[in-house]
């Protein structure tokens, strides 16, 4: 894993920590933060990919609205 992808996956950690007990979390807004916290240049499917996989971990639902 290269620095730039830890660095998108704590930041996607922290995300979703600041949304525990959240019914649902919007895809649209999660990745439009992240892009603004960490100025990837990821695509949104690389974004959305990390997002659900790290949210499946967790047990939380995804709300795809992209």
């Amino acid at each position: 894993m290269s620095g730039n992808d830890a660095l998108i996956r704590a930041e996607i950690g922290r995300l979703l920590a600041g949304k525990t007990g959240a019914a649902t979390i919007s895809m649209r807004d999660s990745i439009a933060v992240l892009r603004l916290r960490t100025g990837t240049a990821l695509s949104d499917d690389v974004l959305q990919d990390l997002l659900l996989e790290m949210a499946e971990v967790r047990g939380m639902i995804v709300m795809l609205d992209v």
